[in-house]
């Protein structure tokens, strides 16, 4: 039972000992005393800030040396076996500075054969097409006036003539019958039409029987044994054409062939409104097989020259600096910058930057590069290069390569098959100097590839 005298609180059974043991307690517990956390003492205070300190100096030592592990090994990487390339090794090649314009075929020789007098049409005496020479008949007309009108100037003159020569006439009277005779003769030969030159007989306008006048077209005549090719060059080039500059020309009849031939006469006038000057050019036709009249693509052969070259696909580009790849006799890769100049099919003028005989890699670019040391699996031509292309180019570019490529170029088999095998073959673990290079494995052209793409490939 309490005490009377003291107040019955709730928690009065609490011994001062045990709230004094309470890690809130500051003071005696009394009833209604407000509760504070102890504060924590000095040394715990000091392992705490010991503890951050090092956390932090852990992690600006670890940043720190992952950063300068970085700069030091940045450029490490893990040997790997040199790539197969196929390499081609720069050559002399011949190269032609060309102007490109388009010309017009026009006989070498054309006549429109016509009738000088009105008169019937007695006989024709070709075929259409036929092949004639010089002062072969082509048609006769009605003459039976024009020999009778002979026959008596030529009696007149013979019987005068005999009367000459017994002294009975004048010479100025014997020339003046000679006059008519020659009158008569000439009016007779203007009714026989003959070939005036060497040539083809076109189509025929009129038949027999038909009345003809002064004017009117009976058939054409052309010498098409050699064609005159007519086209305009720009002004700007005006200085470079010369009398016998070579004329190459190619025509859509004849797709595979080209035809050659000289500049022989340059218009002296230039033209004010196109700023061009015509140029005739004279080609041979001997199996008349150009026509007057056809368009026909001519190509003007500024210089011809020889010069160092190599494939187009062995060279790099990066804006307007050019560079290949070339392995040195230690199969160590170095790029070296080159100076380009004229494209032809297939292959590229090199002006600088290479030396005759340079192994260039022309196929395999992208699984080396400079410093990198490659296994030659093969060597090829220029020539081979571009027939290897021909089945992925565009049709035009087929007939440029075709026109370009050797004939005696084939494509290299036992090469390629090498090539081909090694490609096949895994990638040996083996490194490269513990293994020939005649037996060494190809990298396959896509084992970097990852296995979604492989599996979207197949």
């Amino acid at each position: 039972m309490p005490s009377p005298t003291e107040p019955d609180y709730p928690f009065s059974n609490i011994s001062e000992d045990s709230a004094d043991s309470s890690p809130y307690s500051t003071g005696p517990n009394h009833y209604g005393a407000a509760k504070v956390p102890a504060k924590p003492s000095r040394a715990k205070k000091f392992v705490i800030r010991g503890l951050i300190a090092l956390v932090v100096l852990a992690l600006l030592g670890g940043t720190g040396f992952m950063l300068s592990m970085k700069i030091k090994y940045g450029d490490f990487q893990p040997p790997h076996a040199p790539a197969n390339v196929i390499v081609v090794k720069a050559e002399p090649r011949q190269f032609s500075e060309e102007i490109e314009a388009i010309g017009t075929a026009e006989s070498n020789e054309s006549a429109n054969i016509t009738a000088t007098v009105t008169e019937t049409v007695k006989a024709i005496h070709v075929e259409e097409g036929q092949l004639i020479k010089k002062d072969d008949p082509i048609a006769d007309l009605n003459d039976d006036e024009q020999n009778a009108q002979l026959q008596e100037a030529a009696k007149s003159y013979h019987r005068y003539n005999e009367l000459l020569s017994k002294k009975l006439g004048s010479a100025a009277d014997r020339d003046t019958y000679q006059a008519q005779m020659d009158v008569a003769q000439a009016q007779l030969n203007n009714h026989h039409i003959v070939a005036p030159f060497d040539g083809v007989i076109g189509l025929r306008h009129v038949s027999v029987g038909d009345l003809v006048t002064p004017g009117t077209l009976i058939t054409t005549l052309d010498d098409i044994s050699k064609i005159k090719l007519d086209f305009a060059v720009p002004e700007t080039y005006l200085a470079m054409l010369k009398i016998g500059m070579q004329v190459k020309a190619e025509s859509v009849a004849f797709p595979d062939e080209e035809f050659t031939g000289q500049i022989y006469a340059i218009d002296p006038r230039v033209d004010p409104d196109t700023r061009s000057v015509m140029v005739r050019s004279l080609i041979e036709n001997p199996d008349h097989r150009l026509r007057p009249g056809l368009l026909m693509t001519v190509q003007l052969v500024k210089r011809t020259y020889e010069a160092l070259a190599i494939p187009e696909e062995a060279v790099g580009s990066t804006g307007d600096a050019h560079n290949v790849l070339v392995v040195g006799a230690d199969h160590k890769v170095a790029l070296k910058p080159i100076e380009v100049g004229l494209r032809m099919p297939g292959y590229i003028e090199v002006k600088s930057g290479l030396e005759q005989g340079d192994q260039v890699i022309a196929e395999g670019q992208m699984k080396t590069g400079p410093g990198a040391e490659v296994n030659i699996t093969g060597e090829k031509t220029i020539d081979e290069l571009s027939a290897q292309s021909l089945k992925y180019s565009t049709p035009r570019k087929q007939e440029a390569l075709k026109s370009a490529i050797s004939p005696n170029a084939v494509e290299p088999t036992g090469l390629s098959d090498a090539a081909s095998q090694s490609n096949n073959a895994p990638q040996s673990a083996t490194p490269p100097a513990a293994q020939p290079s005649s037996t060494e494995p190809s990298m396959p052209e896509n084992t970097t590839q990852s296995p979604e793409k492989q599996e979207h490939q197949e």
